[in-house]
Parts: C-alpha cells; sequence; structure tokens
C-alpha cells in the first residue's frame, strides 16, 4: 500500500511540474497572469487530484464564442 502511494505521489510531483510550467493555461486561460506563489499554493490539489487534471489538460476544448 504504501509503494502504491509514493507511486502517486511521485507522479503528482512531475505532472504538477509541467503542469505548472506549460499546462495550466489551457485549463483555465485567465490564470495565465498569476504569479509563481499563487501556482504554489494550488500545488497540494495539483498533487491529489492529478488524474482529473491531466484529463482535463488533453481533452480537446470546445469553441465557446463570447
Amino acid at each position: 500500500m504504501l509503494t502504491a502511494s509514493l507511486i502517486y505521489l511521485l507522479i503528482g510531483i512531475m505532472f504538477a511540474i509541467v503542469f505548472f510550467v506549460i499546462g495550466y493555461r489551457k485549463i483555465d486561460p485567465s490564470a495565465a497572469g498569476t504569479p509563481w506563489f499563487v501556482r504554489l499554493l494550488w500545488t497540494p490539489a495539483a498533487l491529489a487530484i492529478w488524474p482529473i487534471l491531466i484529463i482535463k489538460w488533453l481533452r480537446p476544448r470546445a469553441f465557446k464564442p463570447n
């Protein structure tokens, strides 16, 4: 059980690094101007729910006219 938790955590850490460098803008374009410390605050949530975030990140977005 500990091994599975460590694997989940390690994947989450790797995902969070990549996500906060390039991926978060695709999920929420309005977050593009956020400072680094705000993204640092989001890190625990990204570590916990990385499977959901990766699905949202990789899913093609539907066009929404303004």
